[in-house]
């Protein structure tokens, strides 16, 4: 392995981490503001009309046109076809592999069939390295394949951070008011009065009175309560 192509597969395998990092963090902001947004009540004073549109879900946006997408070249073909001969499920039955690694192979085989179906050469040559399959192509064009790669996720990792569930995720309990404000002005939605959209974001932060953690504190309070007055 040539030294370029050492630099990219540690280039492209700590940008895959991260973005790993970032999804997450992504997701986890994700799931509280949706649970906030859906626990925000509609104004009982304001028009049936207006009612209806609050609890109406946003539309989603329509899907981007596709590009052409260019043939494969036989040479991607051909590591298409090692990819499927080493992880297809037929093939693993009477393998003595662990769990883990056919779960890795798994993985990947579904990785593998989407990415020849989208004609994503780049995807298929970071399945077959790790994998780490010999494929006959140039340390170079790996190399620059992973770095193309690297990049895509890259500017995922940019979107994310620029998205407001990642705001949310970071937030202070006043920047998630505001947020959730926002979201509600940008949709024509109607929104209730702060102190009940703060009780919406402590609940799915796990704050609200039925929470485990403010049960505990209950707790821990009446039996301070009754040291105090024995």
């Amino acid at each position: 392995m040539s030294t370029e192509l050492q630099r990219a597969s540690l280039y492209f395998r700590f940008i895959r981490e991260e973005h790993e990092h970032h999804q997450t963090i992504f997701a986890k902001g994700q799931k509280e503001m949706l649970e906030a947004l859906a626990r925000v009540r509609v104004d009982p004073n304001a028009p049936p009309r207006q009612q209806a549109n609050q609890q109406a879900q946003p539309r989603s946006a329509d899907p981007a046109p596709k590009d052409e997408l260019a043939d494969l070249s036989a040479e991607i073909k051909k590591i298409y076809r090692k990819i499927v001969v080493d992880t297809h499920p037929d093939k693993l039955i009477n393998v003595q592999i662990s769990e883990k690694e056919r779960a890795k192979k798994n993985e990947a085989y579904i990785k593998a069939i989407e990415a020849f179906e989208k004609k994503d050469e780049d995807v298929l040559i970071e399945v077959a390295v790790d994998l780490e399959l010999e494929i006959d192509l140039p340390d170079e064009k790996i190399a620059k394949s992973l770095r193309s790669r690297g990049k895509k996720l890259e500017d995922l990792i940019a979107k994310i951070k620029s998205s407001p569930e990642w705001y949310w995720a970071h937030a202070d309990e006043q920047r998630r008011l505001a947020i959730i404000k926002e979201i509600c002005q940008r949709n024509g939605w109607l929104y209730v009065a702060d102190d009940i959209i703060m009780e919406a974001i402590r609940y799915v932060a796990g704050m609200h009175p039925g929470s485990k953690e403010d049960v505990r504190a209950r707790a821990r309070k009446m039996v301070q309560e009754r040291r105090r007055i024995t």
